[in-house]
């Protein structure tokens, strides 16, 4: 064989040694070393293979959550990989820059995303502003007492008396300001309601419809352990209540001086025995939020002076309340995808390295499920995006309807729904799974002229840590990878249908 064929032979082994570098590169998932030649004629190929690895190296970081890593080489992928990072940083900073306050960030450049997070952050500062407003409002109100008790000090032999009242409305609005907490301000309420009116015992009421619900009660101990669990337990049905009927359409206090003068007054509902009653509306803006109720072993204690310091101490409350519920609304919205209103991926990742944390301690599975549309994509092609937004928010329904109260659903991203479930086997998840993408396939969705079908791919992944060295973010990440590829699985092998991977947990997991 002569030099000339053998220049040829080795010209080709050198083009088909870079070629498979760049398979390897494109393809394999652990990364091999390069090997490259001397050559000059191989230069630009071995350059690009070089900025092919850097390529990757970055977009696996990226594909971790991970914005750190650094691209020196240039190019048409590499400059798009290094606009996504800028991106990313970004986005991190502005989601930073809204945790401290600033509700004027506005994202423009990640499309579906970018509406989600603008009505989020326009949401927030609408409920900040909101919050604000009823602070000022309260403060107003404030302010109106203090001067009415000014102008009332003429009137010596009330004085002392008013005085006090101040004094246990304003210690009350301050023990209420000092924390937006929803379930601590129902229990100030009612610790700081008998600094301002005596009662041997005394409920929270919480309105929802036309029903009263106890959320509160202090002191039925005292009468029996029955008489305070039917206490607790009992629901009052507020249009055949008189009393509390009264209060609701007035939205003012009632005095009942004694009970077994009031013919409408039923005491089989809980059997405590009092004698006087007083009750008022908690409200604001016209609409009733709660009652207290407050009672006396004793007849004619209270009276309508007693009705004027429950009033004030009402709207006290009711502020405080509205605060609460408005700063559970903030949270709850930064938590929560605004087109289903299931949880979003962020708090998705928090509570579940949580639960990771408590399945370590007590040696109990933990098992992902990772939900994707069939051809949702179609859907939305077809019918419009309106459409399919309504098959998100209905199948999201039938998921949050399906689970158990203890798992988490939250929007992972698109059309995929992403399923925590704690001290759940693998074998439990594959259940929840299957009788999940059952209910899907057989679900009809109506639209403006006709009916809509749809069917679901899942993925399960468990995780049954008896090493817990590994980190909870990335046994997270490891499980979700799991549940992803098995839906992979799922999707190749003709949609419609539940497949499984279960990982073993190392302490240093392979790259």
């Amino acid at each position: 064989m002569d030099s000339s064929t053998l220049s040829k032979q080795d010209l080709l082994e050198q083009a088909l040694h870079l070629l498979d570098h760049f398979r390897i590169l494109i393809l394999e998932p652990q990364e091999a070393e390069l090997h490259l030649t001397d050559s000059a004629q191989w230069a630009p190929y071995e350059q690009a293979l070089q900025t092919l690895l850097e390529s990757r190296r970055l977009a696996l970081a990226l594909a971790r959550g991970d914005l750190s890593y650094e691209l020196r080489q240039k190019g048409a992928l590499a400059g798009a990989l290094k606009s996504l990072q800028a991106n990313l940083r970004h986005l991190t900073w502005q989601t930073q820059q809204v945790a401290r306050g600033d509700f004027t960030q506005r994202v423009e450049f990640m499309g579906e995303f970018s509406v989600a997070f603008n009505e989020m952050v326009y949401q927030l500062d609408a409920m900040a502003k909101e919050l604000q407003t009823q602070q000022d409002e309260l403060i107003r109100r404030n302010d109106s007492l203090i001067l009415e008790i000014a102008e009332r000090e003429r009137a010596e032999a009330a004085e002392r008396e008013q005085r006090q009242l101040a004094e246990a409305l304003q210690s009350a609005a301050m023990a209420l300001n000092a924390t937006l907490n929803y379930e601590e301000v129902l229990d100030i309420m009612l610790d700081r309601v008998g600094d301002v009116v005596a009662y041997d015992s005394a409920v929270i009421m919480e309105v929802e419809g036309m029903s009263a619900r106890v959320r509160r009660a202090k002191n039925y101990h005292r009468y029996g352990e029955e008489v305070e669990k039917r206490v607790l337990q009992t629901e009052f049905d507020i249009p055949k209540t008189p009393n509390l009927f009264t209060i609701f359409t007035t939205l003012k206090p009632l005095v009942i001086s004694d009970v077994d003068q009031y013919p409408a007054w039923d005491r089989s509902k809980t059997g405590n025995p009092i004698r006087s009653w007083i009750g008022a509306p908690i409200y604001a803006h016209g609409k009733v939020l709660a009652f207290f109720s407050l009672d006396k072993l004793g007849p004619n204690f209270y009276q309508e002076e007693h009705a004027h310091k429950l009033e004030m101490f009402a709207s006290h409350a009711a502020l405080a309340m509205v605060n609460a519920r408005l700063f559970q609304e903030i949270e709850r919205l930064a938590v929560t995808d605004t087109l289903t209103g299931l949880y979003n991926r962020r708090y998705f990742f928090e509570r579940a390295c949580q639960e990771f944390i408590r399945s370590c301690r007590y040696q109990h599975p933990l098992t992902i499920v990772m939900l994707d549309l069939d051809h949702f994509k179609a859907v939305n092609d077809t019918y419009g995006h309106p459409i399919g937004d309504l098959v998100l928010q209905t199948i999201s329904r039938l998921v949050t309807q399906t689970v158990r109260k203890s798992d988490l659903v939250a929007r992972f991203g698109g059309e995929e729904i992403i399923l925590l479930l704690p001290e759940t086997t693998l074998q439990c998840g594959e259940a929840l799974a299957e009788r999940l993408r059952q209910k899907i396939a057989t679900l009809s969705i109506p639209t403006n002229d006709h009916t809509l079908s749809i069917t679901a791919s899942l993925g399960v992944s468990c995780g049954n840590p008896a090493n817990c060295k590994l980190e909870p973010q990335r046994a997270i990440e490891t499980l979700i990878e799991f549940a992803d590829q098995a839906l992979y699985l799922a999707k190749q092998n003709g949609r419609n249908q539940v497949r499984s991977l279960l990982p073993s947990f190392a302490e240093k997991p392979t790259a």
